[in-house]
């Protein structure tokens, strides 16, 4: 089959249509929803009410899976699916809206994801969007002396301090001694180049980049926090406003995500996502 993909308005996101991802996909298809991710960074289907294991089984068609270091919103009878509920559905522990901050997923691990699967499931009737940020754009609107002074930078990432912060703010329980040990510093280029399209993306982010390795703080911080507002200009972000049974992809190596506020004491938000392992980086986005 022939996938239709279309851009939605002056985004960076594709829409797909015509295809039930609840049926098992032919290589060639498969092949050309890589073809459609890596072209748009963030694809949409609309209306695909999937079971957990017709969503496993679509995300393996790109990749082994990967959980999530904090086993407590992993769906105990599909362990590959994180639970994104404030009702705290399928057995785990309720979760109002833990990634309300500008982030790409588990950077704080050496090999990061390749990307996210999320599946709405129940969604509310205004509020709570996902904002995405196009990681690629915002490098490529950089001016040259930056561009000079970040391409073959490396940033340290650890999860430690984001977490901490959510625990203190009662979103998450207190770390394990085992969690604490886990949590080390890693390194990524500040500017990776993408393995499959070759294109040059920002990759640090609010959520779990410390410093900037070589600088002294105050120059580090100050760095940080020009790249992180320069990321998210209104032009370089698209706000998914979510409809039942919605399936989001996003390509973690390129993008930034942010939840949005919504009423959680009126209304129920549960999703599921499974996580697709990465690749190892270049830590010379030039080379």
């Amino acid at each position: 089959m022939t996938l239709s993909v279309t851009r939605i308005g002056k985004t960076f996101v594709g829409e797909v249509a015509g295809i039930d991802l609840s049926k098992p996909l032919d290589a060639d298809t498969v092949q050309q929803i890589k073809q459609a991710w890596w072209d748009h960074s963030i694809l949409v289907f609309r209306d695909q009410d999937l079971t957990q294991e017709q969503h496993v089984a679509f995300s393996q068609n790109f990749g082994e899976l990967q959980g999530h270091t904090v086993k407590d919103w992993l769906l105990p009878t599909h362990p590959e699916i994180l639970v994104l509920s404030n009702r705290g559905r399928g057995g785990v522990k309720p979760l109002e809206n833990g990634g309300a901050y500008w982030h790409s997923d588990i950077t704080y691990e050496a090999v990061p994801p390749m990307g996210s699967i999320l599946h709405g499931l129940t969604v509310p009737p205004e509020g709570g969007d996902t904002l995405y940020a196009d990681m690629y754009a915002a490098y490529e609107a950089l001016d040259d002396q930056t561009k000079a002074l970040v391409d073959d930078a490396v940033a340290i990432h650890n999860y430690k301090h984001r977490y901490m912060l959510m625990a203190e703010g009662g979103k998450r329980p207190d770390p394990t001694e085992q969690q604490l040990a886990e949590w080390v510093d890693v390194e990524h280029p500040v500017v990776l180049r993408h393995p499959d399209s070759g294109r040059k993306a920002l990759f640090v982010n609010e959520g779990f980049t410390v410093s900037i390795k070589g600088l002294g703080k105050d120059e580090s911080n100050a760095l940080l926090a020009r790249l992180y507002e320069h990321s998210v200009r209104p032009d370089f972000v698209y706000a998914h406003a979510w409809r039942p049974h919605d399936i989001v992809m996003w390509d973690n190596r390129c993008t930034m995500h942010s939840a949005t506020p919504y009423d959680a004491e009126s209304y129920e938000r549960t999703m599921h996502r499974t996580t697709i392992k990465g690749t190892p980086f270049q830590h010379q986005a030039a080379a």
